[in-house]
C-alpha cells in the first residue's frame, strides 16, 4: 500500500482580506518568497530551490496546525517573515514587508471616479480589488484563482501609475488588456 501523504490530508484554506476564503496555493507562496530573496540582496543562483524549500516549511507548518481551520492570509504572511528571518534572509523579510507596506498604503489612498449617471460628475470610492475579482467572476465567469490573479495584476498596473485617482473607465481597459493578454477574451487569438 502506497502511503499518499497529500491524499490524507485535508487542504489548507487561507482567509483573504476580502472575506473570500481559497486554498493555499504553495507556487504562489513560492513566487513571493523568490522575489523577496531577489529584492533583498539575498538572491542566489539557487532562489527557486531556497524559495521551494521555505516556502514546503510553511506549507508544512500549516498543514500540521490549520488543516480545515481557515487560516487568515496576514498569518501566513507572519509565517513567511519569521522563515525568513529564522533561516538568514532577513533582507528578503524586509523586502516583502516594504512590499506589503506599499501596496496597502496604495489601497487605501487610492480612489476609483466613477460618472454619475444622471448628471455627468464622477463620484470617487476606495479601490477595492474584490469589486474587480466579483466582476470577472460574473462577467468573464473565470473561476476565483483567475479572477484573483488578474485583479492582481491589473492593481499592480494600477499603483504603478502613480496616481492618486484613477477614472473606472481606466480600470475596465487595463482589465481587458490583461484578459487578452492571458488569451481569455473573445477574437483573443485572431490575428489580422
Amino acid at each position: 500500500m502506497t502511503n499518499k501523504k497529500s491524499s490524507r490530508q485535508s487542504a489548507v484554506l487561507v482567509s483573504k482580506r476580502d472575506g473570500s476564503v481559497e486554498e493555499f496555493t504553495p507556487a504562489k507562496l513560492v513566487q513571493c518568497i523568490q522575489w523577496g530573496l531577489q529584492a533583498g540582496g539575498d538572491g542566489t543562483d539557487a532562489d527557486v530551490v531556497t524559495a521551494r524549500g521555505l516556502a514546503e516549511a510553511v506549507g508544512e507548518y500549516l498543514q500540521n496546525s490549520h488543516a480545515g481551520l481557515p487560516v487568515p492570509s496576514p498569518h501566513v504572511a507572519e509565517l513567511v517573515e519569521l522563515v525568513l528571518t529564522q533561516t538568514g534572509y532577513t533582507g528578503a523579510c524586509m523586502a516583502i514587508r516594504q512590499h506589503q507596506w506599499m501596496r496597502d498604503r496604495f489601497r487605501r489612498h487610492l480612489l476609483i471616479a466613477t460618472p454619475k449617471g444622471s448628471d455627468g460628475r464622477f463620484v470617487q470610492r476606495r479601490w477595492n480589488k474584490a469589486h474587480l475579482v466579483q466582476h470577472l467572476r460574473r462577467r468573464h465567469t473565470l473561476d476565483t484563482p483567475a479572477s484573483r490573479m488578474i485583479a492582481g495584476r491589473v492593481e499592480q498596473l494600477i499603483f504603478s501609475c502613480g496616481l492618486k485617482v484613477v477614472t473606472a473607465g481606466l480600470v475596465m481597459e487595463m482589465t481587458r488588456s490583461e484578459l487578452l493578454a492571458w488569451g481569455l477574451l473573445p477574437g483573443a487569438l485572431v490575428v489580422k
